[in-house]
């Protein structure tokens, strides 16, 4: 993935159009970062029919994702976890401005790179040099160290700690309270378990979990 461009998320006299896709718990916490950064979120799409007509931070469900592509031009953002439905939503919706959400709270470096639809929630700190790609979670209280590169959505979890120079793949999901130590490199499309100590490279699409992290083992049939 090439360098990502710099976008920016700032609260200005004018309201922004913005529409999420998602009404879930996460979306919760991304809405609320919105609101926070004194924006206003106009609706939210999302495909569980019993959030049809409901109200999430009092923000109105208007109907399923489907539904979305009647604002071809929109600014939003796509608030769902699950990192391959939010590539597949992206492209979907390629003619979208996706924004920037950082939470008031959250610290980013000025010489920081964030790429368009990545979101940085409470307590979350991303230090000098950093480069996230597109459609990136940084969650709630995790850290991103000095020079660190994340790609295209990733998903830093909750408390998650990453030292300086660390390399993330595309999609890598980083569960709640991993460490990972300065320098290694996290293949794309690979999980690192909650709690996970990472002192080594983890190959891509594999999963590593324990202190010191290990890849996972499959069980044989008969066990």
């Amino acid at each position: 993935m090439g360098r990502p461009q710099p976008q920016s998320f700032k609260v200005t006299k004018d309201k922004m159009a913005i529409y999420v896709l998602g009404a879930g718990g996460h979306a919760k916490v991304v809405i609320s970062s919105i609101l926070a950064a004194g924006q206003e979120v106009i609706g939210l799409f999302d495909d569980d029919p019993q959030k049809a007509g409901a109200h999430v931070l009092n923000v109105p469900v208007l109907g399923p994702i489907a539904k979305a592509r009647d604002l071809p031009s929109a600014s939003g953002v796509i608030a769902i976890g699950d990192n391959r439905l939010r590539v597949k939503l992206s492209q979907e919706f390629s003619e979208w401005e996706w924004i920037v959400v950082v939470h008031p709270r959250a610290y980013v470096a000025s010489s920081a790179v964030l790429g368009p639809g990545t979101v940085v929630l409470a307590g979350a700190v991303i230090q000098p040099g950093a480069r996230l790609g597109a459609h990136v979670i940084v969650n709630t209280g995790a850290t991103v160290d000095h020079d660190c590169y994340v790609g295209n959505f990733a998903h830093i979890a909750p408390g998650v700690n990453l030292g300086g120079c660390v390399w993330v793949g595309d999609g890598v999901l980083v569960g709640i309270g991993a460490a990972v130590i300065p320098g290694v490199r996290i293949g794309a499309w690979s999980v690192v378990g909650a709690g996970a100590a990472v002192i080594r490279d983890v190959a891509p699409g594999s999963t590593v979990v324990g202190v010191p992290a290990r890849p996972l083992q499959k069980r044989g049939r008969h066990e």
